[in-house]
């Protein structure tokens, strides 16, 4: 399936592994930290491009960004794989490299 975004618009994959409810993240050393955080989206998060509007101007494909906490869609899910919405405005940082949440 081809994917073509449209505006502004950003679809990305989490850099961390994520559930259906939360997400699971490791630390640089490789430990799981586990949180009691009900509110796992109070922290900005990186992700990378996969696909962007034709109005980005900063971001490209491929580039990992980090997110403002909680400025994502829910996941939604092409070919079994799942992917995510934000906007450009929301991007706080890019790198070539993905960074660590924690």
């Amino acid at each position: 399936m081809q994917l073509t975004t449209i505006y502004d618009n950003i679809i990305f994959k989490f850099v961390e592994a994520a559930t259906s409810t939360r997400f699971i993240n490791n630390a640089s050393s490789g430990l799981i930290i586990t949180s009691d955080d009900n509110n796992q989206t109070a922290i900005a998060r990186w992700g990378q491009v996969v696909a962007i509007g034709p109005d980005c101007i900063n971001v490209k494909p491929e580039d990992y960004i980090l997110i403002e906490p909680g400025k994502w869609t829910s996941g939604f899910y092409i070919n079994n794989s799942r992917y995510w919405k934000t906007d450009e405005s929301m991007v706080i940082a890019i790198s070539d490299e993905p960074g660590q949440t924690y």
